[in-house]
Order: structure tokens, then C-alpha cells, then sequence
């Protein structure tokens, strides 16, 4: 006998564009059928080609005119009356009623480890967290990493019971070593050897000013190394001064965030990504899936996590002068590069986002198992 399916949706704002949440959604509403769950998306803002490219049914959620606080809270009520009929509701932290609800950043503990203070207590993605968190609005909370899970746990007393951890994935078939890289395309000459930052976004968070600082030591001993970061152009214009200021005008290029990445880890060498604080970062396991070495402040970032204790310990560092030493290290070294390429390979190969989908639909049976009458 065929098992019944069943109609499940995930909530999110904004489901367009080339952030992390809109790439963890649309990937796994394209995995979950095969799973038992016949997929919907409820979003405010959305591109429809994108939905029908996954499968799933799109739910816009009307647009209000109000204030940014309030429009969060009067998106969670309408969302709520949009899924209505369903099964499962999935949330992405944007809503207050979700039978699962998936948590992307840890806005609180980010911004103490950026500016070194507490975040602002009238900020609105703080204030929606905190009520979903301490007021259990959920029945399974899915961290994307143990970094995370014992965050919201310590912060907000959330059950260690009630969270899950499933890290996101990638696509095997695309991410590796073959795509076309860019190095003529971005101005870079053969012989160079090239570090990158690639990410979607927020470079205060992801350490750009000390990749900058990394990069101009490293160049003392190997000045073949040479930079890229991935920013859009107000970001870009933000970090030229400083960049000018080390003195790396002529050794660094600034390139927009772009859906074919994968060309962007074909162009680089090695990866420098001295985040402050990163719940996962979806870009250090695409690069390591490309063959590359990640260099990473490990405690600080989930997605170090995926790799073994011994590659761990090579890539991490824990101060600017470590990391800018490691860079010259890998420069100066073909086959070192070569070597722990290989290894974070291996390592990043199993998480793919079929294992999260499948993982991901466990949680989903869990949380409706919770809501049959006892």
C-alpha cells in the first residue's frame, strides 16, 4: 500500500536572490518529495521561476505597509493564515508559529562578536528571536551546526532534546575542481597564486579587515599571492580605503557575488576566511568540496565541524599573525595546498544536500509524531 503524502511548506520572507537561507530552502523543497512531502513555499517576496524550478507550490504572503518591526510581526500572522491546510509548517525564523522551525544566524551572539557589545535590545531580528527561542515556538528546533545548537541552548535555555543538528549541504556534481575559472576575465596572471573570501554578504562578520592585514603580511614572504573578495560594489567601496592603505591597490580584486560561485573557487588557490563568528558558512564547505584549503578560526565557525580533528587543527588559527603566516605557508607550497585540498575534500564529499534533505524529512516525522492526539 502506498503511504499517504503529505503537504508541508517552508516560511520564509524572501525567496529570491543568492543569500544562504534562499539557497537552504530551495534545495531541500526540491529534495523533499522524494521524501513523502509534497512542498510549499510561503514567502512575501519570491521568484516564481525559482519555486517552479524546485517543485514546490508558491504562497505569496501579501506585503503591509507598516514599519519594519511591525511588517515582521504582521508577516508572521499572515503567513500563519496562508498555511492553513497544511500538514507541517517549517519556519526560517521569520514566524512565530511553525511546527519546525530552521534558525540561520545567531544574531545575538554575531554582533557581540563583531562590535563587542550586546545587540541593541530594540533590534527586530533579536526581538523575534527571542520570543520564538524562550517561548518554545516550535516542537524541533534544526541548528545548522553544534556551534549553533549549544548557542540557543546556553542563551535561551532552549532543551538540548529539542534541537537537531543538520548541517546544510552541496551538490557534489557541481562543486569541484573542473568548472572554468576567471583569472584572466578578473585580471589575475598565471603565475599568481590567489586567496580568496568568498561569501554572500556581511564582511564585518566574515573578517575582511583582517584578511586585508593577513594578505599584506603574507605578501612579505611570497609576493605572488594576490587577493580576491567576493562584495558587492557598496561593501567593495567600503574596504578600498584600507586595502590602499596596506598597500594592496595593484594585489587585490573585488568581484560581485554571482550564481555560478563555483568558477570563483576554480580561480582561487586557497580560501582565508577569518570570520568572527559564522553559524555554519555554506562557502567553506563549497570550497573544500572544490579541492581547496580552507584556512578558518575553527571554535568560531560550524562548518569546520565537517572536517576530521587532525585537518581541522591544520587549517585553524587563532590570531591575524597565524593566519598570515599560514597564507605565505600555503603560497609558497604547490603540494601543501594540493595535499589538504584533497583532504577537505573527502571530508566535505558526504555532506551534500540530499543527506541534509533526508535528515531534514526525519525531523518533519518527528514533529508530526508530536502532534498526534495521545
Amino acid at each position: 500500500m502506498k503511504s499517504e503524502r503529505l503537504k508541508a511548506a517552508i516560511i520564509i520572507r524572501k525567496f529570491k536572490g543568492l543569500s544562504g537561507a534562499v539557497n537552504y530552502a530551495a534545495e531541500l523543497a526540491r529534495r523533499l518529495p522524494a521524501h513523502g512531502f509534497d512542498m510549499a513555499v510561503l514567502a512575501q517576496r519570491a521568484d516564481a521561476a525559482l519555486a517552479a524550478n524546485c517543485g514546490a507550490e508558491l504562497r505569496k504572503v501579501p506585503s503591509l505597509p507598516f514599519g519594519w518591526a511591525g511588517s515582521r510581526a504582521l508577516f508572521s500572522a499572515a503567513a500563519g493564515w496562508r498555511s492553513r491546510g497544511l500538514d507541517l509548517v517549517h519556519g526560517q525564523g521569520d514566524t512565530l508559529r511553525q511546527d519546525v522551525l530552521s534558525l540561520h544566524n545567531c544574531v545575538h551572539a554575531a554582533h557581540e562578536a563583531v562590535y563587542g557589545a550586546p545587540l541593541p535590545p530594540d533590534n527586530g531580528v533579536g526581538l523575534l528571536h527571542e520570543r520564538q527561542l524562550r517561548q518554545r515556538r516550535f516542537s524541533l528546533l534544526v541548528a545548522n551546526s553544534a556551534l549553533m545548537k549549544e548557542e540557543v541552548s546556553r542563551r535561551f535555555g532552549v532543551p538540548p532534546e529539542l534541537i537537531r543538528v543538520i548541517h546544510p549541504g552541496m551538490n557534489p556534481a557541481r562543486f569541484t575542481a573542473k568548472a572554468p575559472g576567471l583569472r584572466a576575465e578578473l585580471g589575475f596572471f598565471p603565475s599568481d597564486v590567489i586567496a580568496g573570501l568568498v561569501t554572500s554578504g556581511d564582511l564585518a562578520k566574515r573578517g575582511a579587515g583582517a584578511f586585508l592585514k593577513a594578505l599584506a603580511k603574507a605578501r612579505a614572504q611570497a609576493p605572488e599571492l594576490k587577493g580576491l573578495i567576493v562584495a558587492g560594489a557598496a561593501q567593495a567601496a567600503e574596504l578600498r580605503p584600507a586595502a590602499a592603505a596596506l598597500g594592496l591597490t595593484s594585489a587585490l580584486v573585488f568581484t560581485p557575488p554571482r550564481p555560478d560561485v563555483e568558477r570563483l573557487y576554480s580561480t582561487i588557490d586557497f580560501m582565508a576566511y577569518p570570520a568572527l563568528y559564522e553559524e555554519f558558512g555554506i562557502t567553506v564547505l563549497e570550497a573544500c568540496a572544490c579541492g581547496l584549503p580552507v584556512l578558518l578560526r575553527a571554535p568560531r565557525v560550524g562548518a569546520a565541524e565537517v572536517l576530521s580533528p587532525v585537518l581541522r587543527d591544520e587549517l585553524n588559527f587563532s590570531s591575524d599573525e597565524e593566519l598570515a603566516a599560514k597564507m605565505s605557508a600555503l603560497a609558497l607550497s604547490p603540494a601543501r595546498r594540493s595535499a589538504l585540498g584533497a583532504a577537505a575534500r573527502l571530508c566535505a564529499l558526504p555532506v551534500t544536500w540530499d543527506a541534509a534533505a533526508a535528515a531534514l524529512a526525519a525531523v518533519y516525522r518527528q514533529a508530526l509524531a508530536k502532534k498526534l492526539p495521545r
